[in-house]
């Protein structure tokens, strides 16, 4: 079992993997725009942590302070899956963007 960072550069290229590993996911978020990331996880990947950091050295009580959005998951099962993440607004239907994550658990 091992811990994988995995940034918005490992989009769309397969990443190998293995069950029972741990994957964090850092990518940038601002949310003063009102842009947030929203994930599509498959049943294979259990959540461990979905959360907004700031940057270091950034006052942690300044409203709307730039940071990253941190997903953390577990793989459970071993074969091909496919994680998502739009960054969107959660009142307008359609992403700013996309992004999708290949995973390939052995």
């Amino acid at each position: 079992m091992a811990l994988v960072h995995l940034s918005a550069t490992d989009a769309d290229g397969p990443t190998e993997l293995h069950r029972g590993d741990t994957v964090e996911l850092r990518l940038p978020e601002s949310l003063s725009t009102g842009y947030r990331w929203r994930w599509r996880l498959p049943v294979t990947l259990r959540m461990v942590a979905d959360e907004h950091v700031t940057h270091a050295g950034a006052k942690v009580d300044m409203p709307g302070s730039a940071g990253v959005r941190r997903l953390a998951f577990d793989v459970t099962a071993a074969g091909l899956h496919e994680l998502r993440a739009e960054l969107a607004r959660p009142w307008e239907g359609e992403a700013q963007q996309a992004l999708t994550f290949v995973l390939h658990a052995l």
